[in-house]
């Protein structure tokens, strides 16, 4: 009778679990981002002769000689382009994330205080001005989940991910080259993950993004 009230406990404690194990995969493949499909990024090769290396929060970046962001009166953002996958279930957070990285990179470029134009706004070049632009596009994006991120968001699992290469243009030479990726940044996006929804966390990350680009501007300009 003992034996089989032990096999009776363990049978309960092996379904529950199951049972937990078995929810948890629900939460994560029902609120993460779908499975890639089989084409992957649509992302361009980088420009011919052209080799990154790391700088500071800065994953791989490319400076033309002597480029240095000095002497330049007008930052133009251009709209991002989308070169990552598409998901079916990624549409709403993909339009949030793009005018976000618009936003945040006139935001945080103007903040500076290097260039007295910063803008998105055609309207606002004038046309004997000196001017850049600053092309971004998309090429790896995930929104992420909240179930993934309750059971393991500490380990990175569930994260939304955002991975920007830009590239900066004086009319039509090339001046910069830069590829920057973020991936649940801050502190609370790991611990308390689970609890908090994919477009804040994201939105963190963009920030993030955005404002380590512009210390990257003021530090070579310090050069």
């Amino acid at each position: 009778m003992k034996n089989i009230t032990q096999l009776h406990r363990a049978a309960t404690t092996g379904l529950l679990i199951c049972s937990v194990l078995f929810v948890a995969l629900i939460l994560s493949g029902g609120c993460a981002s779908e499975p890639s499909p089989p084409a992957a990024s649509k992302a361009p090769p980088l420009p011919a002769g052209v080799t990154l290396h790391q700088d500071k929060d800065i994953n791989g970046v490319w400076l033309a000689p002597e480029f240095n962001f000095k002497g330049y009166d007008t930052v133009y953002v251009a709209d991002p382009m989308f070169a990552a996958v598409e998901r079916t279930n990624e549409v709403a957070m993909r339009a949030m994330a793009m005018k976000a990285l618009s936003d945040q990179m006139v935001e945080h470029i103007r903040k500076t205080e290097m260039f007295p134009v910063v803008t998105t706004q055609t309207n606002e070049l004038k046309p004997d001005a000196r001017k850049l632009i600053l092309e971004n596009t998309i090429i790896e994006y995930e929104k992420g989940g909240g179930g993934a991120r309750f059971w393991a968001g500490l380990y990175g699992a569930g994260q939304p991910v955002i991975k920007v290469r830009g590239r900066i243009l004086d009319g039509d030479k090339l001046m910069c080259v830069y590829e920057m990726r973020r991936s649940g940044e801050s502190g609370g996006a790991r611990v308390f993950g689970g609890y908090k929804n994919d477009e804040d966390i994201q939105r963190n990350d963009i920030r993030d993004l955005a404002s380590d680009f512009a210390d990257f501007i003021k530090r070579t300009a310090a050069k």
